[in-house]
């Protein structure tokens, strides 16, 4: 199995990493399904599509020591079905992540760091965090952008937009750290702090 760690996060949280080394086929032997979930996968269009959706399922398997079943409410944030535990899950690159807390939302992103997210930081960074902003500094962006996603998994509203609701405070990009980071929606004002973690050329970010 190519579970990278399993670790407690607090008393009530979780935090599992997954290493994608197998082909979804091989995945699919090591996971115990559900007729529906059966279903689900077929409908994966990809390979590689196939592969992440199993990675994640067995690693929450590992978590729990059992065999949940993941549902998705309309706004498309992941539950496990007849369970009051939260959960949020990640992938990117070659890697996977889950994490799980007893009873309080959560959300976790992970991005494998690329040169080219610059040209897009119009897309989610607003004027007053232009202004803070190094765009040459490609960590700094990354870890702007993971922190904003593990925030609009937490908060579970498809209509939050990660330039004009999310709004991260000034900081200075490191290994590891924390990230304050403001939700801003007509009557909603919620502070949200989120942790982070730098590994080969990953970043890994969740609300605690």
């Amino acid at each position: 199995m190519a579970i990278c760690y399993i670790k407690s996060i607090s008393d009530d949280s979780t935090l599992g990493l997954w290493h994608m080394s197998e082909s979804w086929q091989e995945l699919k032997e090591m996971v115990n399904l559900h007729d529906l979930e059966l279903l689900a996968l077929e409908d994966k269009k990809t390979d590689r599509r196939k592969q992440e959706w199993l990675a994640c399922r067995i690693l929450l398997q590992g978590m729990s020591q059992m065999q949940p079943i993941i549902v998705y409410d309309e706004n498309r944030k992941p539950h496990i079905k007849a369970s009051t535990k939260q959960l949020s899950m990640s992938h990117s690159g070659a890697y996977a992540c889950v994490y799980v807390h007893d009873s309080k939302p959560v959300g976790v992103d992970l991005q494998q760091m690329k040169p080219s997210i610059s040209k897009g930081a119009d897309y989610f960074l607003n004027d007053a965090e232009m202004q803070w902003t190094d765009l040459n500094d490609n960590v700094l962006l990354h870890l702007i952008w993971c922190a904003k996603e593990a925030v609009f998994k937490y908060a579970g509203d498809a209509d939050l937009d990660l330039k004009k609701h999310i709004i991260t405070n000034p900081f200075q990009s490191n290994q590891n750290g924390t990230i304050e980071v403001c939700i801003q929606k007509e009557n909603v004002n919620r502070s949200v702090k989120v942790h982070y973690d730098a590994f080969e050329d990953y970043l890994l970010a969740w609300t605690i």
